[in-house]
Protein backbone atom coordinates (compact mmCIF):
# COMPACT_ATOMS: atom_id res chain seq x y z
CA UNK A 1 0.00 0.00 0.00
CA UNK A 2 1.31 3.45 -0.87
CA UNK A 3 2.14 5.60 2.13
CA UNK A 4 -0.01 8.76 1.83
CA UNK A 5 2.67 10.79 3.60
CA UNK A 6 5.64 9.65 1.49
CA UNK A 7 9.03 10.43 2.98
CA UNK A 8 7.44 12.58 5.71
CA UNK A 9 5.62 9.70 7.41
CA UNK A 10 5.44 10.15 11.19
CA UNK A 11 7.73 7.19 11.78
CA UNK A 12 10.64 9.12 10.26
CA UNK A 13 10.62 11.25 13.40
CA UNK A 14 10.75 8.31 15.81
CA UNK A 15 13.92 6.48 16.74
CA UNK A 16 13.67 2.74 17.27
CA UNK A 17 15.24 0.29 19.70
CA UNK A 18 14.50 -0.68 23.28
CA UNK A 19 16.59 -1.52 26.31
CA UNK A 20 15.79 -2.51 29.86
CA UNK A 21 18.52 -0.05 30.91
CA UNK A 22 16.13 2.80 30.25
CA UNK A 23 15.92 5.16 33.22
CA UNK A 24 18.37 7.75 31.96
CA UNK A 25 18.55 11.48 31.35
CA UNK A 26 20.01 13.25 28.33
CA UNK A 27 21.42 16.65 29.27
CA UNK A 28 22.46 19.27 26.73
CA UNK A 29 24.33 22.36 27.93
CA UNK A 30 26.40 25.04 26.19
CA UNK A 31 30.14 24.58 25.84
CA UNK A 32 31.82 26.17 28.82
CA UNK A 33 28.41 26.66 30.40
CA UNK A 34 28.07 29.44 32.91
CA UNK A 35 26.28 28.83 36.18
CA UNK A 36 22.64 29.62 36.91
CA UNK A 37 21.31 28.81 33.44
CA UNK A 38 17.56 28.19 32.97
CA UNK A 39 16.62 24.53 32.56
CA UNK A 40 13.93 23.11 30.28
CA UNK A 41 12.98 19.52 31.13
CA UNK A 42 11.52 17.85 28.03
CA UNK A 43 8.98 15.00 28.19
CA UNK A 44 8.31 13.39 24.81
CA UNK A 45 4.93 12.13 23.63
CA UNK A 46 3.84 8.95 21.88
CA UNK A 47 0.44 8.00 23.37
CA UNK A 48 2.22 6.59 26.44
CA UNK A 49 3.12 3.67 24.16
CA UNK A 50 6.25 4.73 22.26
CA UNK A 51 8.86 7.48 22.20
CA UNK A 52 12.39 8.23 23.28
CA UNK A 53 15.10 10.81 23.87
CA UNK A 54 17.00 10.15 20.65
CA UNK A 55 14.42 11.25 18.08
CA UNK A 56 16.54 13.27 15.59
CA UNK A 57 14.03 16.11 15.15
CA UNK A 58 13.87 16.62 18.92
CA UNK A 59 17.57 17.01 19.67
CA UNK A 60 18.12 20.54 21.07
CA UNK A 61 21.80 20.99 20.17
CA UNK A 62 21.20 23.69 17.56
CA UNK A 63 18.82 25.58 19.83
CA UNK A 64 21.38 25.63 22.62
CA UNK A 65 24.18 26.48 20.19
CA UNK A 66 22.19 29.51 19.08
CA UNK A 67 21.32 30.87 22.53
CA UNK A 68 24.27 29.67 24.64
CA UNK A 69 22.13 30.44 27.66
CA UNK A 70 20.02 27.44 28.62
CA UNK A 71 20.07 23.72 29.36
CA UNK A 72 17.67 21.09 28.02
CA UNK A 73 17.13 17.77 29.80
CA UNK A 74 15.20 14.93 28.18
CA UNK A 75 13.68 12.30 30.46
CA UNK A 76 13.55 8.68 29.34
CA UNK A 77 10.65 7.02 31.12
CA UNK A 78 8.92 3.67 30.91
CA UNK A 79 6.01 3.25 28.51
CA UNK A 80 3.30 0.83 27.54
CA UNK A 81 3.09 -2.23 29.82
CA UNK A 82 6.41 -1.38 31.48
CA UNK A 83 5.28 2.10 32.47
CA UNK A 84 1.56 1.57 33.01
CA UNK A 85 1.04 -2.10 33.88
CA UNK A 86 -2.23 -1.82 35.85
CA UNK A 87 -1.18 -5.02 37.60
CA UNK A 88 -3.08 -6.14 40.68
CA UNK A 89 0.12 -7.55 42.14
CA UNK A 90 1.84 -4.15 42.28
CA UNK A 91 1.40 -1.63 45.07
CA UNK A 92 2.30 1.29 42.78
CA UNK A 93 0.89 1.96 39.31
CA UNK A 94 1.74 4.64 36.74
CA UNK A 95 5.43 3.78 36.90
CA UNK A 96 6.16 5.98 33.88
CA UNK A 97 4.84 9.04 35.70
CA UNK A 98 6.83 8.06 38.79
CA UNK A 99 9.92 7.75 36.58
CA UNK A 100 9.40 11.34 35.49
CA UNK A 101 9.06 12.49 39.09
CA UNK A 102 12.21 10.60 40.10
CA UNK A 103 14.08 12.37 37.29
CA UNK A 104 12.81 15.77 38.43
CA UNK A 105 13.89 15.01 42.00
CA UNK A 106 17.34 13.95 40.76
CA UNK A 107 17.67 17.20 38.82
CA UNK A 108 16.65 19.15 41.90
CA UNK A 109 19.70 17.74 43.66
CA UNK A 110 22.15 17.71 40.76
CA UNK A 111 21.36 20.18 37.98
CA UNK A 112 23.61 22.83 39.53
CA UNK A 113 26.56 20.58 38.70
CA UNK A 114 25.73 21.13 35.02
CA UNK A 115 25.33 24.89 35.39
CA UNK A 116 21.57 24.84 35.88
CA UNK A 117 19.49 27.14 38.06
CA UNK A 118 16.87 25.30 40.09
CA UNK A 119 14.84 28.51 40.40
CA UNK A 120 14.52 28.68 36.60
CA UNK A 121 13.55 25.08 35.86
CA UNK A 122 10.37 24.21 33.95
CA UNK A 123 8.67 21.10 32.60
CA UNK A 124 7.82 21.05 28.89
CA UNK A 125 6.08 18.29 26.98
CA UNK A 126 4.13 17.57 23.82
CA UNK A 127 1.06 15.36 23.31
CA UNK A 128 1.25 12.54 25.89
CA UNK A 129 4.31 14.38 27.19
CA UNK A 130 2.14 17.47 27.67
CA UNK A 131 -0.43 15.31 29.42
CA UNK A 132 2.39 14.09 31.66
CA UNK A 133 3.44 17.67 32.41
CA UNK A 134 -0.09 18.54 33.50
CA UNK A 135 -0.40 15.28 35.48
CA UNK A 136 2.74 16.28 37.40
CA UNK A 137 1.16 19.67 38.16
CA UNK A 138 -1.81 17.98 39.84
CA UNK A 139 0.07 15.04 41.39
CA UNK A 140 2.49 17.17 43.43
CA UNK A 141 0.68 20.44 44.16
CA UNK A 142 2.62 21.25 47.33
CA UNK A 143 6.05 20.41 45.94
CA UNK A 144 6.14 20.67 42.13
CA UNK A 145 9.92 21.37 42.23
CA UNK A 146 9.74 23.12 38.85
CA UNK A 147 8.67 26.75 38.46
CA UNK A 148 6.41 26.40 35.41
CA UNK A 149 4.58 23.95 33.18
CA UNK A 150 4.54 24.17 29.36
CA UNK A 151 2.14 21.88 27.49
CA UNK A 152 2.13 21.63 23.69
CA UNK A 153 -0.91 19.80 22.33
CA UNK A 154 -1.95 18.13 25.55
CA UNK A 155 -3.25 18.44 29.09
CA UNK A 156 -4.81 16.24 31.75
CA UNK A 157 -7.96 16.33 29.64
CA UNK A 158 -6.14 14.60 26.81
CA UNK A 159 -5.94 11.65 29.19
CA UNK A 160 -9.74 11.37 29.23
CA UNK A 161 -9.27 9.25 26.11
CA UNK A 162 -5.86 7.86 27.08
CA UNK A 163 -6.53 6.42 30.52
CA UNK A 164 -6.78 2.77 31.40
CA UNK A 165 -10.19 1.35 32.23
CA UNK A 166 -8.66 -2.02 33.10
CA UNK A 167 -9.47 -1.91 36.81
CA UNK A 168 -9.30 -5.70 37.12
CA UNK A 169 -5.80 -5.91 35.64
CA UNK A 170 -7.04 -8.19 32.88
CA UNK A 171 -4.54 -7.01 30.28
CA UNK A 172 -1.58 -7.69 32.54
CA UNK A 173 -2.93 -11.14 33.34
CA UNK A 174 -3.42 -11.85 29.63
CA UNK A 175 0.26 -11.13 28.97
CA UNK A 176 1.26 -13.19 31.99
CA UNK A 177 -0.79 -16.12 30.73
CA UNK A 178 0.81 -15.90 27.29
CA UNK A 179 4.24 -16.38 28.87
CA UNK A 180 3.08 -19.18 31.14
CA UNK A 181 2.94 -17.02 34.25
CA UNK A 182 -0.03 -18.09 36.31
CA UNK A 183 -0.96 -18.15 39.98
CA UNK A 184 -1.65 -15.28 42.34
CA UNK A 185 -1.35 -11.69 41.21
CA UNK A 186 2.00 -11.43 43.01
CA UNK A 187 3.21 -14.58 41.26
CA UNK A 188 2.21 -13.13 37.88
CA UNK A 189 4.40 -10.11 38.53
CA UNK A 190 7.32 -12.17 39.83
CA UNK A 191 7.20 -14.52 36.86
CA UNK A 192 6.92 -11.78 34.22
CA UNK A 193 9.94 -10.04 35.72
CA UNK A 194 11.98 -13.00 34.52
CA UNK A 195 10.83 -12.58 30.90
CA UNK A 196 13.13 -10.42 28.73
CA UNK A 197 11.60 -7.04 27.91
CA UNK A 198 12.22 -7.63 24.21
CA UNK A 199 10.02 -10.74 24.28
CA UNK A 200 7.15 -8.84 25.88
CA UNK A 201 7.59 -5.94 23.47
CA UNK A 202 7.57 -8.34 20.53
CA UNK A 203 4.34 -9.91 21.73
CA UNK A 204 2.64 -6.55 22.22
CA UNK A 205 3.97 -5.25 18.91
CA UNK A 206 2.65 -8.27 17.03
CA UNK A 207 -0.87 -7.54 18.18
CA UNK A 208 -0.77 -8.90 21.70
CA UNK A 209 -4.53 -9.46 21.77
CA UNK A 210 -4.82 -5.72 20.97
CA UNK A 211 -3.90 -4.83 24.53
CA UNK A 212 -3.31 -1.26 25.65
CA UNK A 213 -1.53 -0.03 28.76
CA UNK A 214 -2.22 3.57 29.66
CA UNK A 215 -2.20 5.85 32.72
CA UNK A 216 -4.24 4.17 35.43
CA UNK A 217 -6.61 6.03 37.76
CA UNK A 218 -5.15 5.44 41.22
CA UNK A 219 -6.25 8.80 42.67
CA UNK A 220 -2.72 9.28 43.95
CA UNK A 221 -0.86 10.23 40.77
CA UNK A 222 -3.59 10.05 38.11
CA UNK A 223 -7.02 11.25 39.17
CA UNK A 224 -10.54 10.34 38.23
CA UNK A 225 -11.95 13.83 37.74
CA UNK A 226 -9.66 16.74 36.90
CA UNK A 227 -12.50 19.22 36.73
CA UNK A 228 -13.14 18.43 40.40
CA UNK A 229 -9.42 18.81 41.09
CA UNK A 230 -9.55 22.28 39.56
CA UNK A 231 -12.65 23.22 41.55
CA UNK A 232 -10.90 22.13 44.74
CA UNK A 233 -7.71 23.98 43.85
CA UNK A 234 -5.71 20.75 43.99
CA UNK A 235 -2.82 21.77 41.72
CA UNK A 236 0.30 23.83 42.07
CA UNK A 237 0.19 27.61 41.86
CA UNK A 238 2.92 27.76 39.22
CA UNK A 239 2.42 29.48 35.83
CA UNK A 240 1.44 27.37 32.84
CA UNK A 241 1.61 27.63 29.08
CA UNK A 242 -0.94 25.75 26.95
CA UNK A 243 -1.39 25.57 23.20
CA UNK A 244 -2.17 23.50 20.16
CA UNK A 245 -1.68 23.39 16.41
CA UNK A 246 -4.32 24.51 13.94
CA UNK A 247 -4.60 21.13 12.19
CA UNK A 248 -3.63 18.62 14.88
CA UNK A 249 -5.90 15.88 13.58
CA UNK A 250 -4.95 15.75 9.91
CA UNK A 251 -2.03 13.39 10.27
CA UNK A 252 -3.75 11.41 13.03
CA UNK A 253 -6.81 10.86 10.84
CA UNK A 254 -4.70 9.57 7.96
CA UNK A 255 -4.73 12.82 6.06
CA UNK A 256 -7.98 12.25 4.17
CA UNK A 257 -10.95 12.34 6.55
CA UNK A 258 -11.62 16.03 7.14
CA UNK A 259 -14.50 15.51 9.58
CA UNK A 260 -12.50 13.07 11.67
CA UNK A 261 -9.46 15.33 11.59
CA UNK A 262 -11.47 18.30 12.84
CA UNK A 263 -13.06 16.25 15.62
CA UNK A 264 -9.63 15.02 16.77
CA UNK A 265 -8.24 18.55 16.65
CA UNK A 266 -11.06 20.03 18.70
CA UNK A 267 -11.73 17.32 21.27
CA UNK A 268 -8.19 16.24 22.03
CA UNK A 269 -6.09 19.35 21.59
CA UNK A 270 -7.73 22.70 20.88
CA UNK A 271 -10.68 22.70 23.28
CA UNK A 272 -8.91 21.49 26.45
CA UNK A 273 -6.89 24.74 26.28
CA UNK A 274 -9.76 27.19 26.94
CA UNK A 275 -11.37 24.69 29.30
CA UNK A 276 -8.23 24.50 31.43
CA UNK A 277 -7.65 28.23 31.14
CA UNK A 278 -11.11 29.08 32.49
CA UNK A 279 -10.52 27.09 35.67
CA UNK A 280 -7.00 28.44 36.08
CA UNK A 281 -8.26 32.01 35.79
CA UNK A 282 -10.85 31.32 38.49
CA UNK A 283 -7.93 30.34 40.74
CA UNK A 284 -5.94 33.44 39.70
CA UNK A 285 -3.19 31.30 38.18
CA UNK A 286 -0.93 32.79 35.51
CA UNK A 287 -1.65 31.17 32.15
CA UNK A 288 -0.49 31.78 28.59
CA UNK A 289 -2.11 30.41 25.43
CA UNK A 290 -0.90 29.94 21.87
CA UNK A 291 -1.89 28.37 18.58
CA UNK A 292 0.68 27.35 15.99
CA UNK A 293 -0.45 27.64 12.35
CA UNK A 294 2.75 27.15 10.36
CA UNK A 295 2.68 25.20 7.10
CA UNK A 296 6.24 24.84 5.88
CA UNK A 297 7.19 22.50 3.04
CA UNK A 298 10.24 21.01 4.76
CA UNK A 299 8.10 20.00 7.74
CA UNK A 300 4.59 19.32 6.42
CA UNK A 301 4.20 16.25 4.16
CA UNK A 302 1.53 18.01 2.12
CA UNK A 303 0.10 21.53 2.15
CA UNK A 304 -3.30 19.99 2.91
CA UNK A 305 -2.06 18.70 6.28
CA UNK A 306 -1.19 22.18 7.50
CA UNK A 307 0.01 22.62 11.09
CA UNK A 308 -0.40 18.99 12.05
CA UNK A 309 0.36 17.21 15.34
CA UNK A 310 4.09 17.68 16.23
CA UNK A 311 4.69 20.15 13.37
CA UNK A 312 5.87 22.91 15.72
CA UNK A 313 8.55 20.85 17.44
CA UNK A 314 11.29 20.97 14.76
CA UNK A 315 11.02 24.76 14.78
CA UNK A 316 11.46 24.98 18.54
CA UNK A 317 14.27 22.46 18.64
CA UNK A 318 15.93 24.16 15.66
CA UNK A 319 15.94 21.06 13.45
CA UNK A 320 13.38 22.02 10.80
CA UNK A 321 16.07 22.62 8.18
CA UNK A 322 17.94 19.39 8.83
CA UNK A 323 16.01 16.79 6.86
CA UNK A 324 13.96 17.90 3.85
CA UNK A 325 15.33 21.25 2.75
CA UNK A 326 16.52 24.51 4.23
CA UNK A 327 14.25 26.85 6.14
CA UNK A 328 12.67 29.74 4.30
CA UNK A 329 13.56 33.17 5.72
CA UNK A 330 10.10 33.38 7.33
CA UNK A 331 10.42 29.90 8.79
CA UNK A 332 13.80 30.80 10.28
CA UNK A 333 12.24 33.85 11.94
CA UNK A 334 9.35 31.80 13.32
CA UNK A 335 11.79 29.21 14.65
CA UNK A 336 13.88 31.81 16.44
CA UNK A 337 10.77 33.53 17.80
CA UNK A 338 9.42 30.28 19.25
CA UNK A 339 12.80 29.36 20.73
CA UNK A 340 13.04 32.77 22.38
CA UNK A 341 9.50 32.52 23.77
CA UNK A 342 9.91 29.09 25.32
CA UNK A 343 13.23 30.22 26.79
CA UNK A 344 11.61 33.39 28.16
CA UNK A 345 9.06 31.20 29.94
CA UNK A 346 11.87 29.17 31.50
CA UNK A 347 13.68 32.31 32.67
CA UNK A 348 10.58 33.88 34.22
CA UNK A 349 7.41 31.76 34.01
CA UNK A 350 5.24 34.49 35.51
CA UNK A 351 6.22 37.48 33.39
CA UNK A 352 8.79 36.47 30.79
CA UNK A 353 6.26 35.93 28.03
CA UNK A 354 4.31 39.09 28.82
CA UNK A 355 7.54 41.01 28.39
CA UNK A 356 7.84 39.41 24.94
CA UNK A 357 4.39 40.69 23.93
CA UNK A 358 2.50 37.48 24.70
CA UNK A 359 -0.65 38.46 26.65
CA UNK A 360 -1.74 36.59 29.74
CA UNK A 361 -4.98 34.67 29.39
CA UNK A 362 -6.93 37.22 31.43
CA UNK A 363 -6.80 39.48 28.36
CA UNK A 364 -9.00 37.00 26.43
CA UNK A 365 -6.26 36.86 23.84
CA UNK A 366 -3.70 34.29 22.73
CA UNK A 367 -0.55 34.34 20.64
CA UNK A 368 -0.86 33.09 17.08
CA UNK A 369 2.39 31.75 15.65
CA UNK A 370 3.08 31.54 11.89
CA UNK A 371 -0.53 32.31 10.99
CA UNK A 372 -2.20 34.69 8.55
CA UNK A 373 -3.06 38.25 9.45
CA UNK A 374 -6.11 40.21 8.26
CA UNK A 375 -4.53 40.67 4.83
CA UNK A 376 -3.86 36.92 4.50
CA UNK A 377 -0.13 37.37 4.89
CA UNK A 378 1.71 34.86 7.06
CA UNK A 379 3.33 36.61 10.00
CA UNK A 380 5.80 35.42 12.62
CA UNK A 381 3.38 36.05 15.48
CA UNK A 382 0.33 38.12 16.33
CA UNK A 383 -2.09 38.58 19.22
CA UNK A 384 -5.56 37.20 18.43
CA UNK A 385 -8.89 37.15 20.30
CA UNK A 386 -9.74 33.89 22.09
CA UNK A 387 -13.22 33.78 20.57
CA UNK A 388 -11.78 33.07 17.13
CA UNK A 389 -10.97 29.51 18.20
CA UNK A 390 -12.98 28.99 21.40
CA UNK A 391 -16.47 29.34 19.94
CA UNK A 392 -16.19 25.91 18.31
CA UNK A 393 -15.45 24.23 21.64
CA UNK A 394 -18.63 24.60 23.69
CA UNK A 395 -20.08 21.23 22.71
CA UNK A 396 -16.90 19.42 23.77
CA UNK A 397 -16.63 20.69 27.34
CA UNK A 398 -19.02 18.16 28.83
CA UNK A 399 -16.65 15.33 27.86
CA UNK A 400 -14.00 16.73 30.23
CA UNK A 401 -16.20 16.45 33.33
CA UNK A 402 -14.75 13.03 34.17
Amino acid sequence: MMNPFGRFAPETLIAGGISEDCLTLSIWAPDNAKSDLPVIIWIYGGEFISGGTDTPAWIPSQWIQRTQEHIVVSILYRLNMFGFPAARGLTEQNLGILDQRAAIEWLQKNIAQFGGNLDQMILWGQSAGAGSVDIQNFAYPEDPIVQGFASDSGSVFLTVNTRSTDVAGTNFSTVASHFGCSGTTAEEVSCLRQIPAANITSYLGAGGARLTFLPFIDNKVVFNNYTARYLGGHLSNKPALFGSNLNEGTILAGGSNNAMAEAITLSGFQCPVPYSTTYRQALDLTTYRYQYRGNFSNVSPSPSLGAYHTAELPLIFGTSGNFYGANTPLEAKVSERMQDLWLAFAKDPANGLAEQGWPKSTSNQFLMLAGEDASNQTVVSAVVADATIDDACTSYYSSYLV
